[in-house]
C-alpha cells in the first residue's frame, strides 16, 4: 500500500503501529520493513518522527547492513527515518539505492523525505536529477517535486518569484488532492519568501491547528504575533502570544514559552505596561539551558531599562 500523503493508519493508533512492527522484527523482518515504509507518511503528517526514527532504529540494527531483495526503497526510507543513528554503511547503502534508482520513487513519499533529511547534503546536481525522476510519478509526488523546488533552503537554492511560484504550483496541487499536511508545508515554505505573509501564515496556522501540530502551531502564533505587533496591532499580537504560551506549557515546550513571553513583553511595552514586560522577561531568565532566550531577554530588559529612564 502507498500512503504519499497524510492517510490515516485505517484506525491504528500510533503504539498499536510501533507494536506491530516490533513483533515483525521478532519473526519476519521483510514484513516489519514494509510496515516502517507504509507509515512513512502518517508519522511525518501528524508529528510523530521520534516515533519513525525508534521503529526505524529497531529494524536497521537487527538488519545490519543488509538490504532485502525486492525492498530497496523500504530499505531506503528506514534510514531516512533512522538517520540520526544509522551506521555509514547504511547511510552509503541508502544513498545508492537513490543514485540506481530508475524512474520515480514506488512510495510518494520518499521523495519529499528524501530531500527534507538528505537533500541539503546532496550536490546540487543530484537533487534535480531525484527531483526530475519523480516529476513522473502520481499526482502527490508531482506536488512534492514542487514544494522541494521553492521550499527556502531544503534543496536547489531558487530566486525569491521563483520559488514562491513553485510554493503555489505546489500549493494548488495539494489543494486538489485535499491533503491538509501538503498544503501546510507549502504555506510554510510560501511565507518565507512572499512580501506580505500575514495571511499566509494564518492558513498555515489554522492547518496546523487542523493537523493538530501543538509545537508547530504555537510557533505560528508567535510569528504571526510578531507581524501583527510590527503593525501596530498589539491587542491581536497579545493574543496569539498568549496562545502561544498555554500551549507551550501545556505541551512542555520550554523554548517556545520563552519565545511567547518574550513576545509578550515587547507587546507590553509597547503598549506602555512596563510592570508586565519586566514579569514576562524575568519570567524567561528562570527557564533553565536556554541561552539565546536568555540573551534576548536581557536584551529586551535592556531596552526597557532605557525607556524608563528616559520617561
Amino acid at each position: 500500500m502507498n500512503l504519499g500523503g497524510s492517510g490515516e493508519p485505517h484506525g491504528l493508533e500510533a503504539d498499536q503501529v510501533v507494536s506491530a512492527i516490533e513483533r515483525a522484527c521478532e519473526s519476519d523482518l521483510r514484513t516489519a520493513l514494509r510496515l516502517v515504509a507504509r507509515y512513512s507518511a502518517y508519522w511525518w503528517s501528524n508529528g510523530l518522527q521520534d516515533e519513525a526514527a525508534a521503529a526505524a532504529e529497531r529494524v536497521l540494527s537487527m538488519l545490519g547492513r543488509t538490504v532485502p531483495v525486492g525492498l530497496d526503497e523500504e530499505y531506503l526510507l528506514a534510514v531516512i527515518h533512522g538517520a540520526a543513528s544509522a551506521e555509514q554503511e547504511q547511510l552509503e547503502l541508502a544513498q545508492q539505492i537513490v543514485l540506481t534508482t530508475t524512474g520515480p520513487f514506488r512510495y510518494s513519499i520518499t521523495v519529499l523525505l528524501w530531500s527534507l533529511v538528505f537533500g541539503p547534503f546532496e550536490p546540487a546536481a543530484v537533487v534535480e536529477e531525484v527531483l526530475e525522476r519523480n516529476e513522473s510519478g502520481d499526482a502527490w509526488a508531482r506536488a512534492a517535486v514542487e514544494l522541494c523546488r521553492g521550499y527556502p533552503g531544503l534543496t536547489v537554492p531558487s530566486a525569491p518569484g521563483e520559488a514562491a511560484q513553485s510554493l503555489r504550483t505546489a500549493l494548488g496541487r495539494f489543494r486538489m488532492l485535499e491533503d491538509r499536511w501538503g498544503m501546510f508545508l507549502a504555506l510554510s515554505g510560501l511565507r518565507q519568501v512572499v512580501d506580505e505573509p500575514l495571511d499566509v501564515t494564518t492558513e498555515a496556522l489554522e492547518l496546523a491547528e487542523q493537523l493538530c501540530l501543538a509545537e508547530e502551531t504555537a510557533l505560528l502564533l508567535c510569528d504571526r504575533a510578531d507581524l501583527y505587533r510590527r503593525l501596530g496591532k498589539l491587542e491581536d499580537a497579545h493574543a496569539d502570544y498568549s496562545r502561544a504560551l498555554s500551549i507551550g506549557e501545556s505541551a512542555d515546550l520550554p523554548e517556545t514559552v520563552a519565545a511567547a513571553r518574550i513576545g509578550l513583553g515587547r507587546a507590553a511595552r509597547g503598549s506602555g505596561n512596563l510592570p508586565a514586560a519586566r514579569a514576562h522577561l524575568a519570567a524567561v531568565l528562570t527557564i533553565p539551558e536556554l541561552d539565546d532566550a536568555h540573551f534576548e531577554a536581557l536584551h529586551e530588559l535592556a531596552a526597557l531599562n532605557a525607556s524608563e529612564a528616559s520617561a
